[in-house]
């Protein structure tokens, strides 16, 4: 047994179509709500109005659920048992519905009938609720809002920039061309904000290079000089073979006077009202994704290894090392067992042990210096002003309050020998030996008297006198112990004993500081990780030779490519685009970094300042507060007024 939905639907050439539909179940709902089973739209009829059931698959039971009953058979009842072979003909609202039966099937027929519901008022309910009677035609509307947008995002827009083309400075409020501006500026750019012309030099011309060039001449003449001195061929070899979809664009753009290689395909604009966002990864990888391969294919050999992301495809790093004594640096490959002769002796090791006399020598001196139980690294190597890099260790600042060049005390003031002078330290141990007395002998203490005349051996006076005779001879067997093993410059530098023509030597010291000069590195980003977690060789090294410079494997513990893209497991992943820590521009300067390690120049002061004091100032908190927070990008002094 199974219900049919049969509803007839007539043409307007009077062509009736009839439609079965199947309905599951023996339950059917009927209702002028979209779930029931049969819906029927009308006003005179409930949301759920009635219930359909047949228990033996011939009598229908008609059951109303609301309340509101329906004609049967000319009568409002609210319940009907009827017989499927006989028939019945109910009425819902301006809705017929018959019931009857074909084969083993239910027939509910339901049909409009002519005489609309009362509740409807004689309207049809689509056309009761309908606003076209109010509103203008669709073709109407549909001109109208054209024109609108004519007037809004083109006529206005022209007229504005039209208007506005020889003022250096708009006046403050709304303008029209403002509609089409896709974003905030910058924070580089924010003093462009109503001096659209600067860039946007001629209506409908996409920024032009030269618009970029008028401000940063500086930037533009540094550029990279590995892309500025290669031939055009070279770099046409270089780039990866675009796509078909790539082409497409690249027609597109050249249609629309967008020619290929401008300023803004790197440095775009109107991205918000922070930074300018850094250069997309797919710019350098474009190029340097497999283009050690392309490059050699078209007759160009190069030492550069590919290069398409830090997670996953990037080359080891080559820092610049000394392979030699006194020999240049040279950028190499690391390599297990790279060494940097530096010209220093110097053991890691026995200096950040946790036991042994240095750790003892740091413990003691706690009440004087930053020191812990035993020696850190920042307590030798410390960060140069901005953070970004380590400063050369110096003698005098970072070890003498351990190692002391000190070799006599005069009226409370210690003399010491001359670090980095090996002539002075000769001279000043020779002119100590020859102009001071050696130190009275005990005999000669107390009330003793001094006799003058002959001594004869073994006497009290011949002890000093003898002392006296020998003591300028003393100063080469001071000069000789200072450099030689065992002596305060030998434990530190190689020494060169003196020969035909020349005194004691030396070897120089150069310590490289910055070993990779291709790529950005800022310890202050880092500042929050050990020392040790970078530099892992260190608590082991026994020679300063040891290169302890990170490697690859160490960065990626942490930083990931531009799209997460990584081949080892990372617990804090870093994502990190190339422009982290490579620049195109020559310019020495930091590439980027992310936004939130990104530092506002603020200071707070106690002052108000003048309006020009800075060359760009904002001053927030009021003036009866007495603190300032003050915003600047350069200061604009006279020289007067810089003091000294």
């Amino acid at each position: 047994m199974s219900f049919i939905l049969r509803r007839i639907s007539t043409t307007k050439t009077g062509k009736q179509i009839i439609r079965d539909q199947p309905l599951p179940g023996d339950a059917i709902t009927l209702g002028r709500e979209g779930s029931n089973i049969i819906h029927i739209a009308d006003l005179a009829v409930n949301p759920h109005h009635a219930t359909i059931t047949s228990a033996d698959g011939r009598h229908v039971r008609v059951q109303a659920s609301e309340g509101l009953g329906f004609d049967f058979n000319g009568r409002s009842v609210d319940a009907a048992d009827i017989d499927s072979a006989s028939g019945a003909e109910l009425r819902f609202g301006g809705h017929r519905l018959t019931i009857a039966r074909e084969g083993d099937s239910i027939i509910l027929l339901v049909e409009r009938i002519d005489e609309l519901s009362q509740s409807s008022k004689d309207v049809d309910e689509a056309k009761a609720f309908s606003l076209q009677g109010v509103m203008p035609g669709k073709r109407v509307g549909a001109w109208t809002f054209a024109i609108l947008m004519l007037l809004a995002f083109l006529v206005g827009p022209i007229w504005a920039w039209q208007s506005y083309k020889n003022v250096d400075e708009r006046p403050e409020g709304y303008h029209a061309d403002t509609a089409w501006m896709s974003g905030p500026l910058s924070s580089a750019h924010a003093n462009l904000k109503n001096d659209c012309q600067s860039c946007h030099v001629e209506p409908f011309v996409a920024v032009t290079d030269k618009a970029c060039v008028g401000c940063h001449t500086g930037e533009h003449k540094a550029m990279s000089a590995a892309h500025a001195n290669a031939p055009t061929a070279m770099l046409l070899a270089a780039r990866a073979p675009p796509g078909t979809g790539e082409k497409i664009l690249a027609s597109f753009a050249s249609a629309f006077n967008r020619p290929q290689g401008r300023c803004v395909e790197c440095h775009t604009e109107h991205e918000g009202a922070g930074p300018m966002a850094a250069t997309p990864q797919k710019f350098c990888a474009d190029c340097h994704d497999g283009m050690n391969g392309r490059l050699k294919a078209a007759g160009h050999p190069t030492q550069l290894a590919d290069a398409g992301d830090f997670g996953t495809s990037h080359p080891d790093f080559r820092p610049l090392v000394r392979a030699a004594p006194g020999a240049k640096p040279v950028a190499t490959l690391m390599t297990k067992g790279i060494v940097d002769y530096n010209g220093l002796k110097f053991p890691h090791d026995m200096h950040l042990q946790a036991t042994g006399g240095v750790a003892r020598m740091a413990a003691s001196f706690r009440g004087r210096y930053d020191f812990g139980k035993k020696l850190e690294c920042k307590n030798c190597h410390q960060p140069d002003a901005d953070g970004v890099r380590i400063k050369p260790v110096e003698m005098e600042r970072d070890c003498a309050m351990c190692h002391s060049l000190a070799f006599e005390t005069v009226g409370g003031v210690t003399r010491t020998l001359r670090h980095g002078e090996p002539g002075q330290v000769v001279a000043d141990l020779t002119a100590y030996y020859r102009s001071t007395p050696p130190a009275r002998p005990l005999q000669l203490g107390g009330m003793e008297r001094r006799r003058p005349g002959a001594y004869a051996e073994g006497q009290v006076y011949n002890i000093y006198f003898r002392e006296v005779a020998v003591r300028p001879s003393r100063a080469a067997d001071a000069v000789r112990a200072v450099f030689s093993k065992g002596g305060a410059c030998y434990d530190c530098h190689t020494i060169f004993a003196p020969t035909s023509g020349n005194n004691w030597r030396v070897m120089a010291v150069n310590q490289t500081p910055r070993f990779l000069q291709k790529g950005w590195f800022d310890h202050d980003a880092h500042k929050e990780t050990d020392c040790a977690d970078c530099h892992t060789a260190a608590p082991g090294s026994k020679q300063s030779a040891d290169l302890l410079v990170p490697g690859l494997r160490q960065c990626r513990d942490c930083h990931v490519g531009e799209g997460g893209a990584r081949l080892v497991k990372v617990e804090t992943a870093t994502e990190s685009p190339c422009a982290m820590c490579h620049e195109y521009h020559s310019d020495g300067g930091k590439p980027w970094m992310p936004p939130t390690q990104r530092k506002k120049k603020t200071a707070a002061i106690t002052d108000h300042p003048r309006q020009g004091t800075y060359a760009v100032t904002a001053i927030t908190a009021s003036k009866r507060s007495g603190l300032y927070n003050v915003t600047w990008r350069m200061p604009a002094l006279r020289l007067t007024d810089q003091g000294g």
